[in-house]
């Protein structure tokens, strides 16, 4: 595999060395190329200054390393499977400066007047009925290295044309496969609050787009990337990963496919599942560039209690946006992530409609309502628990609700914990136990029934009604997982996990 290599050597002194391109074995019967060189560049920083990563966090060199191998395709005048290409690094280069080097041809002759694409990492178990136009990328499984970045993550292509110009009229025969990076690499310097072992480094699109390719296919001979799967947030799964002592400076990696960022989020946390957060700007990312987010300052997020009641999922113990179990906490319009600034929560300030309940833009299963994509869950970026809790937690499901009134004993009070407020305690067939406070709801611009009754949203589409959405909710007298409301209101959110 391709290797990359931090270097403090000046860029002088990769020039010198590239210069001494090896010559292959002999090839020289008559109509096949008999040298091939091929040269990678170095990754800058959004900046556009050159200087070496590890002397003055300015950018990354690329080196190859010997007997590292990439894919050759022919392209015409005829097509076929792709062959495997061992590589020769330079006599003389030190491994990490070695963005030069040079192969043979084994497996078949590279012939003149042919045209060829190479690209790297060489995937040796493609079917042989892939084309060119069509070789998968995959982003998914890095831990913030460097190393596995070079080794699986630096996709590079070359087009490359063994014509006469280029390789009959030049005595030797040389034929240079000049890769160019298709991917962007992101480095997070991030000053850690604690000591611990961070398990993982999460980048979220605060506005839940789908920013992120995590799939695709490559065009070795025109390094046209297609996307095939897209996703709000990438991971970085780390190992090793420890401070021991506050204020510890850790740098990572991340190698994405070129995109627009957004507004993004980055999570860190911590083996016992500690979270922090910091806010990062939007960026432009562009083909071959390094781009650099430094972090000073991350923010704890506060834990929350998952209380088992003997039920399928378990329960948390306040509700999103509270600070504690007998707090109101903020109330969401159905498929919104944010409290309502306006507190209007009516159909012309709804996110999913046009300004009436039959304009349903998303979550419809009946054109009476909308535009039908027969979406009857909330999709996670949609989740009110899950954006703004993370983890595991999200919203119940209307069968979890039912399961909640069906299998607890609930007991309406008018104080908990020596507060003084109304709504019920909920016990678990094991003894165990949250409560609910009576919240009410907000709707056209009011709070109403604060005190009286308890409004929590599932997140499950009414099949029926696809203006509403279900609901659990409860006054002093009675309780139901049964009914629906307008996905509009503004209603309390309990989240549960696994």
């Amino acid at each position: 595999m391709k290797k990359s290599y931090l270097t403090i050597l000046p860029m002088a002194l990769l020039a010198s060395c590239s210069s001494e391109l090896i010559e292959t074995a002999d090839n020289a019967s008559k109509g096949n190329v008999e040298k091939v060189s091929i040269q990678s560049h170095p990754f800058e920083f959004e900046d556009g200054t050159r200087t070496l990563l590890t002397a003055t966090d300015k950018g990354i060199s690329f080196a190859w390393a010997s007997y590292d191998a990439l894919g050759v395709f022919p392209v015409s005048p005829t097509t076929n499977s792709q062959a495997e290409q061992k590589i020769n690094v330079p006599a003389g280069c030190e491994p990490q400066d070695a963005h030069f080097a040079s192969f043979d041809g084994a497996g078949w002759g590279l012939k003149i007047g042919n045209t060829y694409a190479a690209y790297v990492p060489y995937n040796g178990e493609l079917p042989s009925a892939t084309p060119y136009t069509a070789v998968p990328i995959d982003m998914n499984g890095q831990d913030g290295t460097l190393t596995t970045i070079g080794q699986k993550y630096d996709y590079m292509c070359a087009p490359s044309s063994a014509n006469d110009a280029q390789c009959a009229t030049n005595p030797t025969h040389e034929l240079v496969f000049d890769f160019q990076h298709v991917v962007s690499i992101l480095q997070f310097k991030l000053t850690m609050p604690v000591a611990a072992t961070w398990k993982s480094i999460v980048i979220t699109n605060d506005a839940g787009d789908k920013v992120w390719t995590t799939s695709a296919t490559m065009n070795v001979a025109t390094g046209a990337v297609t996307s095939t799967t897209t996703a709000s947030s990438i991971s970085l799964a780390l190992s090793g990963v420890t401070t021991t002592a506050e204020g510890q400076e850790v740098v990572l990696y991340a190698s994405v496919l070129p995109t627009t960022t957004g507004a993004l989020t980055l999570t860190a946390t911590t083996s016992a599942d500690e979270e922090y957060t910091a806010s990062l700007a939007s960026k432009t990312l562009v083909a071959g560039k390094a781009y650099r987010y430094t972090v000073s300052e991350l923010q704890a997020q506060p834990t929350y209690e998952a209380v088992d009641l003997g039920l399928s999922v378990k329960w948390a113990t306040m509700n999103v946006g509270a600070q504690s179990e007998t707090d109101y906490g903020d109330y969401f319009a159905w498929g919104e992530t944010e409290p309502q600034s306006s507190n209007r929560y009516y159909w012309d300030s709804y996110k999913w409609g046009n300004g009436t309940s039959s304009s349903m833009t998303k979550y419809c299963v009946s054109t009476l309502y909308g535009t039908v994509d027969n979406n009857t869950t909330l999709d996670a970026e949609d989740d009110a628990a899950s954006v703004n809790w993370g983890g595991a937690w999200r919203m119940p499901t209307h069968a979890e609700q039912v399961e909640l009134v069906s299998n607890c004993t609930w007991k309406w009070v008018t104080s908990y914990n020596n507060v003084s407020v109304n709504g019920y305690v909920v016990t678990g067939s094991n003894g165990n136990s949250i409560f609910l406070p009576a919240a009410g709801y907000r709707s056209n611009g009011s709070l109403l029934s604060a005190g009286s009754y308890g409004d929590y949203w599932s997140s499950s589409l009414h099949e029926s009604y696809s203006y509403r959405a279900w609901r659990l909710d409860f006054a002093s007298y009675s309780r139901s997982s049964n009914n629906g409301d307008n996905r509009s209101y503004g209603l309390s959110v309990r989240a549960v996990c696994e």
